[in-house]
């Protein structure tokens, strides 16, 4: 099964920036698919609620974003 990496959009800069967490899926073409057209249907994994929890610190701004909504999230493949 192919391994993806999260990213979510910084709403400091404006970028997608990977927030070390990694999902293992079943479907090999969900590169650059938004989390939410994933999972609209399905229960979100427990490294998805818990990054949602969290806030992650951009590399060009040094300033904390948080990752809690799911539209800002984008799988690529890793």
């Amino acid at each position: 099964m192919p391994i993806y990496n999260v990213y979510v959009k910084c709403d400091q800069c404006g970028q997608p920036h990977p927030v070390n967490v990694k999902i293992e899926l079943p479907d090999e073409s969900l590169d650059k698919t938004p989390l939410a057209e994933y999972f609209a249907d399905k229960p979100l994994p427990s490294a998805i609620t818990f990054m949602q929890s969290n806030k992650y610190r951009c590399p060009h701004t040094k300033q904390l974003f948080p990752a809690a909504d799911i539209n800002d999230a984008v799988f690529f493949a890793a």
